[in-house]
């Protein structure tokens, strides 16, 4: 369900007729443009009771969403109970409305009417909208419905358009996920992944790393390169990842090959980039190092040596994390990575050249030093304290 904000639904929405309740609708949208969200309500809240249809239905649903997104589940589904309109409509505006009672209702624990409005939207759109065949598949199973579930999704998988169901089996699958049940959510999202060509990349994608995380490196293998291959071996991410793959499980020469496949896709993939510059770090090769750092400063061209020394910091590369930061410091005479290059020393065992390098940056300015030379102060006195 994607969630639509007060600003948004009133920026965008269509103007269709004339009248009264239309100017003062756009009133209503300048208010919001000028942020006087308190002073567009009212407005609203005055177009609600205006008797002109189609403005009553807009400022209804509007003042839902608005209420809805501050908490105030009591005005929220008065205001889209109106649109609603006890279901004498299947309009857009009411399946949308719907779907946000049908929220209302679950956070409330009210699995009653929850139960009823989604299963209102599903016969009001003949079973054809995936996002509510989802959500009610997944309701029942929330609410110990099995049977309802799996009645509901057997209906729904006999399906011929097959990009439902993958998107069906995609969704349960992620819902299980959520719900730390990997073996069913590794079964819907094997059923996803063979439904249809179109959810080889995003269930390949799940599964791949279902696989890494149960150490299973030849089933994890098997999806990225298929997902590659489903992808004609050009997109950049997935080419990426096989690098990554390649290097967690130390096959150097191909994690290069696919980094380098990576870059050629997309150069600026910086993840990529920044995984090839590891690698070329790692083997002291100059010209390579040089290269790819070179294309990185294309993407930062201000502050790259700072930013590698905090990522480096991050991975625990504190090797690499020192160079980068000392390249800020005397390249790009950053006093700010003195703070970060203080801290990387206090925190690898040399505390007095950490203390020196903050206190440079304290009497160069550089926000927050101050506080942070008090803690490591603080913590190198606590530190002397215990060992005596």
């Amino acid at each position: 369900m994607k969630k639509l904000l007060l600003v948004a639904a009133i920026l965008y929405g269509s103007v269709l007729s004339f009248g009264d309740a239309k100017a003062d609708y756009e009133s209503a949208r300048k208010l919001v443009q000028n942020n006087k969200i308190s002073d567009a309500v009212k407005v609203l809240e005055k177009i609600s009771t205006s008797g002109e249809k189609e403005y009553e239905t807009k400022a209804n649903f509007d003042l839902g969403l608005y209420y809805f997104q501050n908490k105030d589940n009591v005005k929220a589904k008065k205001y889209l109970s109106a649109v609603w309109n006890n279901g004498t409509a299947a309009t857009p505006e009411a399946l949308e409305a719907a779907k946000w009672l049908h929220a209302i209702a679950t956070q409330s624990k009210n699995t009653a009417e929850a139960q009823k409005y989604i299963e209102w939207a599903d016969k009001s759109t003949q079973g054809k909208d995936i996002d509510i065949v989802s959500s009610i598949v997944i309701f029942y199973y929330e609410n110990k419905m099995d049977a309802k579930a799996q009645e509901r999704y057997n209906s729904a998988i006999k399906s011929t358009d097959k990009n439902f169901v993958a998107e069906l089996n995609y969704n349960l699958g992620q819902y299980y996920i959520e719900k730390n049940n990997i073996p069913k959510a590794k079964k819907y999202l094997q059923d996803s992944y063979k439904a249809s060509p179109n959810a080889v990349v995003p269930a390949g994608f799940l599964l791949s790393q279902i696989a890494l995380s149960e150490k299973d490196n030849a089933t994890a293998e098997k999806y990225l390169l298929e997902m590659s291959k489903a992808t004609q071996d050009k997109n950049s991410e997935i080419l990426g990842m096989l690098g990554s793959y390649y290097i967690g499980v130390n096959n150097l020469p191909k994690a290069e090959d696919y980094l380098k496949k990576s870059i050629t896709a997309d150069s600026k993939n910086s993840d990529s980039l920044l995984m090839l510059l590891t690698m070329y770090e790692s083997k002291k090769d100059t010209a390579n190092i040089n290269s790819i750092y070179n294309k990185l400063k294309t993407i930062v061209p201000k502050g790259l040596n700072k930013e590698l020394g905090i990522t480096y910091a991050g991975i625990g590369n504190a090797e690499l994390s020192e160079k980068y930061f000392q390249k800020s410091i005397n390249e790009d005479k950053d006093n700010e990575s003195k703070m970060f290059l203080g801290q990387l020393y206090f925190l690898t065992g040399k505390q007095t050249e950490g203390i020196n390098l903050v206190k440079e940056a304290v009497n160069a300015k550089v926000k927050g030093a101050d506080e942070v030379l008090k803690q490591m102060q603080s913590a190198g006195n606590k530190s002397t304290s215990t060992k005596k």
